[in-house]
C-alpha cells in the first residue's frame, strides 16, 4: 500500500500547492521536515515554513504542477524513498509558460497514521534562461 499512498502524497502535493491550501499543504510533511527548493537554496524547515511557500509562490495566473513518472521503494517499517518528474508552469489564456523543470527526490515517513515527505529536495533540469519559455500558443 505504500507506493498507492505516495503517489497519492504527489497528487495531493500539486493540488495543495496550485490551490493556494497552505496550512494543508504543510500537512503533507512531518514535523520536522525540511524542504529543499534548489541546490544552494536555503533549506525550509518545519511544517509552518513550509506551509509559508504556497503564499510566497502565488503568482496572477497560478502555478501548476504537472507530477509523473512516480518510483517509490518501500524501504522498511515507517520510512521509504522516492522520486518523480515535475514540470511547473503558468496557464494564460493565450499560452501555458515553463516555471521550471525537474525532479524530486524524497524521503518519507509513517507519521500520525499517514505517510509524509520528510525530506523534500527538488532538482531542476532547466536554468534561468527557459524560465518564461513559452510552451503552447501561437508561436
Amino acid at each position: 500500500m505504500t507506493r498507492a499512498e505516495i503517489a497519492e502524497l504527489y497528487g495531493r502535493y500539486a493540488h495543495c500547492f496550485d490551490e493556494g491550501r497552505g496550512e494543508e499543504f504543510g500537512e503533507l510533511f512531518t514535523t520536522t521536515a525540511t524542504f529543499l527548493r534548489a541546490p544552494g537554496a536555503e533549506p525550509v524547515t518545519g511544517r509552518a515554513a513550509i506551509a509559508g511557500l504556497v503564499a510566497e509562490a502565488r503568482t496572477p495566473n497560478g502555478i501548476r504542477h504537472l507530477v509523473s513518472s512516480v518510483s517509490v521503494d518501500d524501504g522498511s517499517g515507517d520510512t521509504a524513498s522516492g522520486t518523480a518528474y515535475v514540470q511547473a508552469v503558468t496557464v494564460a489564456e493565450d499560452s501555458v509558460r515553463l516555471v521550471t523543470l525537474g525532479r524530486y527526490l524524497d524521503e518519507f515517513r509513517h507519521e500520525e497514521g499517514a505517510w509524509r515527505f520528510h525530506v523534500h529536495r527538488y532538482e531542476p533540469f532547466t536554468g534561468a534562461g527557459l524560465r518564461g519559455a513559452v510552451l503552447a500558443g501561437e508561436l
